[in-house]
């Protein structure tokens, strides 16, 4: 990965977003890339890790892998996305999690020692990381209560409305960015509950249906 590529890869994450270019050039030199194919692991279950994680191409699964041998999925990482934040912070922590390639992924990394150096000189990136991960805790927690609370048209309509960069008073087109099966584990459903679920929304007209992935929003507050 050429510099100008590392670089590239640090303005993708809101952390680094705002630093001069003398900064990023700093920083980018202790970046080191991984290629990865799809199907292999950034780090699997009781694996031992102290590096920041960062999509630069691609997409990753994180999840865990409950006692009946079923995923549970965590969240979809693309462009911009980290992960590996927390290992910065403890010495020698095992993951309880797993991060797999969805397809052919380029990663940028940056170890701990390289990661705590860089906080020490640049601490309105330490601000910023714990905005981030502030905001994903909440993220988290909005899910459990979704999954405690919400019927599966309701999980599903919440989800599709999370998808909508730009609210418009017309009808949306969104995308899913990962196959129905692994929303339904994101869901904490099945995936026959998910196809319900989508069949429901759509013979009451709150979405349409354009391809598997496809889809378009007539509205979400009725169903």
């Amino acid at each position: 990965m050429k510099v100008s590529e590392k670089e590239s890869c640090l303005v993708l994450v809101p952390i680094f977003a705002g630093l001069s270019q003398e900064k990023l050039a700093k920083i980018s030199a202790k970046v080191t890339s991984k290629n990865m194919t799809q199907g292999e692991f950034l780090y699997n279950l009781h694996d031992h890790n102290d590096t920041l994680y960062i999509v630069h191409q691609g997409h990753l699964k994180n999840y865990r892998l409950l006692e009946n041998g079923k995923e549970q999925l965590i969240r979809l990482l693309g462009p911009g996305d980290f992960t590996g934040e927390w290992s910065l912070f403890q010495e020698k922590q095992e993951h309880s999690d797993l991060v797999e390639a969805v397809s052919d992924t380029e990663i940028c990394q940056l170890t701990q020692p390289d990661f705590k150096e860089i906080l020490a000189h640049y601490p309105e990136i330490s601000l910023s990381l714990l905005q981030q991960m502030s905001t994903r805790l909440e993220a988290a927690e909005d899910q459990i209560t979704t999954i405690a609370h919400s019927s599966i048209t309701e999980r599903i309509s919440a989800y599709l409305a999370s998808l909508i960069t730009e609210p418009t008073a017309s009808k949306t087109l969104v995308e899913l960015p990962m196959a129905r099966k692994e929303l339904a584990s994101y869901l904490g459903t099945t995936p026959e509950s998910i196809t319900r679920g989508f069949n429901k929304l759509e013979a009451q007209g709150v979405i349409k249906s354009l391809s598997n992935r496809k889809i378009q929003i007539n509205q979400l507050d009725n169903n």
